[in-house]
């Protein structure tokens, strides 16, 4: 039974290259502060100094931002309140308000090489619980 009528019609497995990063002059990866795409449920807090978090936009109450200076950025949420400040934030706060933000990180200088000085970057990114809740990191 070598012959395999079916052979024909069956497709030959193809390798899929592997995912890069953009690599920057310095060797590492361009930093990326925030990515925004459709049909998003959780937002991925990367924090360089703590754990990571991915809270549901069904639980993100409010939206509070510095108007035109793009610095500081609240979330808040029914049990805890997400602190950003940066610079050029507001594609960040647009991309949450519409609740089409998948992630935001804040900058390591170890990981990621430095920005364009009109990208948005954060700076620190803090996470306060609110009471009686668990904060690690």
């Amino acid at each position: 039974m070598a012959d395999d009528p079916l052979a024909k019609f069956r497709k030959s497995p193809t390798v899929k290259p592997e995912a890069t990063l953009p690599e920057s002059k310095a060797g590492l990866p361009d930093y990326q502060a925030f990515d925004a795409k459709d049909k998003i449920k959780r937002l991925e807090i990367r924090r360089v100094m703590g754990a990571f978090h991915t809270p549901a936009y069904a639980y993100l109450l409010n939206v509070i931002f510095d108007g035109y200076h793009g610095t500081e950025l609240v979330l808040v949420y029914s049990f805890m309140l997400v602190k950003v400040k940066g610079r050029n934030l507001h594609p960040i706060t647009l991309a949450v308000q519409e609740g089409k933000c998948a992630f935001i990180q804040d900058y390591d200088p170890r990981a990621f090489a430095e920005p364009a000085p009109d990208a948005p970057f954060i700076e620190s990114i803090e996470i306060i619980a609110k009471e009686g809740g668990d904060e690690r990191g």
